[in-house]
């Protein structure tokens, strides 16, 4: 009943009015778009500045009044915003109704997941985003898909959801013990499409070349991890298939998809992004409950234009930098990536890192916490990390401060050490 609720809430007549909005939007000129995104900032941030204590305070602390803001070229005078000031005014920040408050968790690439709120909504506007982004490439709702998205734990190896027609693999128990009974059950199935994060997608075609076996899936929609190009020429050839990239957050204040010609480009009028040299300044059009108004995301994107407004409308991306994620190697040769979420929902956890020697079966998980850990926060913990990666890995939990985690060079963070 709850995956039959979950189905609904996303796929509706809502659903498909949407879809025909975010299409109408494709056929408009740049400047017509660029009118809407204006007019849609400006209700936004002054709906923003009289409804959230949040904003109003910093807004107001920068001398920033309700009518300072004219037009969407006045953005920059705005303060930009970072996780922190989230994690400590969410419900500051929240202007809808109570009612319809649905608390979400960013995967939390630093260790340190985020809480964020949005309503059904929002949530059901970013399914019709990317329902029709899917359209746009050949594929139709309720069509034949594959899903290797982490869903599944160590302890399932598939399973089928009937309403949505998708199948679902463990991507963490893809190995070479299992890839023969994987290949059998998805040609059986014969799906019109594969959803999966590039890792998973990647080690399916590793595996499949080692027995010799091939499948034809015409086209794969992937998501959450850096696309290389060697992944995408080993994929493309041994699944003969097309790739489309989907790139975003769980803050929904960014997306950004792949076009036919594999280029970058901004969902229309779903956020406003200004482009810098170390981050991205990004603004969400869509979530206007739980508005996150020049919201830093560290991830670093290139591109050729300059100007505020053609970066907004029609930037020329060049690449995306910034959310490659090490994965973790188990014993068997399975690989599990996205082991953020295994930090989910953990109280008192400020940030954590993973140090693993390669393919071996324990790991060492430093913790830096703002306050001392209870045993059902260690014992929950566990539970998240043996659930993704079986029940032989050793885990061991250090404390420490945060200035003895690794850094690189530059004194960046990655959530995965290997040595």
């Amino acid at each position: 009943m709850n995956e039959l609720f979950k189905y609904y809430s996303k796929n509706n007549l809502l659903t498909l009015k949407k879809i025909k909005q975010i299409s109408y939007l494709y056929e408009l000129d740049s400047e017509k778009l660029l009118n809407l995104y204006n007019d849609r900032f400006i209700n936004l941030f002054r709906n923003t500045f009289i409804k959230s204590s949040f904003y109003n305070k910093i807004y107001k602390n920068h001398g920033i009044t309700l009518n300072k803001i004219k037009d969407l070229s006045d953005i920059t005078l705005l303060p930009i915003i970072t996780r922190k000031d989230i994690k400590n005014n969410e419900d500051n920040i929240y202007i809808g109704n109570d009612i319809f408050k649905i608390k979400g968790l960013t995967s939390g690439t630093t260790g340190s997941p985020l809480t964020v709120y949005r309503t059904p909504i929002d949530m059901i506007t970013e399914q019709a985003y990317l329902r029709q982004y899917r359209m746009m490439h050949g594929f139709k709702n309720g069509e034949r898909l594959v899903s290797i998205r982490g869903k599944l734990g160590k302890d399932t190896n598939y399973n089928f959801n009937k309403k949505s027609n998708t199948l679902y693999i463990s991507s963490v128990n893809i190995n070479n013990d299992t890839i023969e009974s994987y290949f059998s059950m998805i040609k059986d199935f014969n799906p019109d499409g594969i959803e999966a994060f590039p890792s998973y997608l990647y080690k399916l075609c590793i595996e499949l070349e080692k027995r010799q076996l091939q499948l034809q899936i015409p086209i794969s929609f992937t998501s959450s991890e850096t696309m290389y190009e060697f992944q995408r020429n080993k994929i493309e050839a041994f699944l003969q298939t097309k790739i489309f990239d989907w790139y975003g957050n769980v803050e929904r204040t960014i997306g950004l998809a792949q076009d036919s010609r594999f280029d970058y480009y901004p969902l229309p009028l779903y956020s406003i992004n200004e482009y810098k040299k170390d981050n991205v300044i990004t603004t969400s059009l869509i979530n206007t409950q739980f508005p996150l108004i020049r919201y830093a995301v560290d991830d670093v994107i290139h591109v050729k234009s300059t100007g505020l407004n053609k970066n907004i409308v029609t930037p020329e991306i060049t690449d995306i930098k910034g959310r490659a994620g090490d994965t973790l190697e188990l014993k068997d040769g399975s690989i599990v990536g996205c082991i953020d979420h295994a930090f989910k929902g953990i109280d008192h956890l400020e940030i954590a890192q993973i140090h693993q020697k390669r393919a071996a079966n324990h790991i060492e998980v430093k913790l830096v916490v703002d306050s001392p850990f209870q045993d059902q926060h260690e014992n929950q913990l566990k539970s998240n990390l043996i659930r993704m990666l079986g029940e032989d890995i050793e885990i061991k939990f250090t404390y420490c401060k945060r200035e003895n985690l690794t850094y690189s060079a530059n004194d960046k963070y990655k959530l995965i050490i290997k040595n």
